[in-house]
């Protein structure tokens, strides 16, 4: 969902304002250093500059932090942390030709890492850096942990025709032969797939512009048969042009009760948004974890 402005500046103002309303008291440019709890069951928060606040209930909200140091203070009040690393990325990859298809988008495509059991199927958008899209970015959340180990090396297989094998792909180039002899395979594709990545997958696959269905070799058939169906690419590392804005860990989900958010090992603590270890598949479902927790949160602390 987007507001009718289309513009995110549209929801800060929106929550500023009902915040405003509220009487809520914003402090800006104010680094908490640390946090006590008190034997009464208050929090102490000490600023920079000697700033000191107390107060009767806390919630953190501070967001996901790719450092895990950065999470050393939650340590200290008891809480542990599942180490964060990130999430929602795209895939680097450096000097290959498919990057020359930048635009280039395919609706339905699988996409699997080797050597692992992670897979997942959507859209698949080629971009200037490499493979982008709900597909890639499905699995590089579900993936989080699986990729980080592999320090985001490792070998994407697509599937561009999911809903086919090798076999119906050779029943249809056979069918090609036989219907439409005389015409040449770069510029008549019998699937539904962009005209720029079939031209791309044909070349890769060592069929000249001028090669007819009727002349099309074995070997060369086998090979865009392959790369239909698993045509394999060299990641060297993650989104280049930009950090990512979704942390895979954070604070132990055993450690908190989802009907309040309250922590279960400090009375009046609670949690909101991505400090947690949750991270979705989308920014929008890491957008209403951040809102749906932080309003349970709020409802329990009055």
């Amino acid at each position: 969902m987007f507001p009718v402005s289309d513009n995110s500046e549209t929801i800060v103002n929106c929550l500023l304002q009902e915040a405003d309303k509220a009487g809520v008291k914003i402090k800006l440019n104010v680094d908490i250093e640390g946090v006590i709890k008190n034997d009464d069951e208050t929090y102490t928060l000490k600023a920079n500059g000697g700033g000191v606040f107390t107060c009767d209930r806390l919630i953190i909200a501070t967001g996901g932090n790719s450092k895990e140091d950065a999470y050393d203070w939650l340590k200290k009040l008891g809480h542990s942390i599942i180490k964060p690393v990130p999430s929602l990325f795209t895939f680097n990859i450096p000097n290959n030709k498919i990057t020359e298809l930048m635009g280039v988008s395919v609706p339905h495509a699988k996409v699997r890492v080797a050597n692992t059991k992670l897979e997942t199927e959507g859209a698949i958008m080629i971009t200037h850096w490499g493979l982008s899209g709900p597909a890639i970015l499905k699995a590089s959340a579900w993936g989080a942990r699986i990729l980080n180990d592999l320090n985001y090396k490792f070998t994407a297989l697509i599937t561009w025709l999911p809903k086919h094998t090798e076999e119906k792909i050779r029943i249809e180039f056979n069918n090609q032969r036989e219907e439409n002899p005389s015409k040449m395979i770069m510029t008549n594709c019998p699937f539904e797939l962009p005209k720029r990545l079939w031209e791309c997958l044909v070349q890769k696959a060592g069929i000249s512009e001028t090669i007819r269905w009727a002349d099309l070799p074995k070997k060369n058939a086998n090979l865009l048969s392959h790369f239909l169906i698993s045509d394999e690419y060299k990641v060297e590392g993650k989104t280049t042009f930009k950090e990512e804005f979704v942390t895979c860990g954070g604070v132990n989900l055993k450690e908190i009760d989802f009907s309040t958010m309250q922590s279960k090992i400090n009375t009046n603590l609670y949690f909101a948004g991505e400090v947690m270890d949750i991270d979705g598949v989308t920014g929008g479902f890491n957008f209403q974890n951040a809102w749906t927790s932080a309003w349970i949160a709020a409802k329990n602390t009055i």
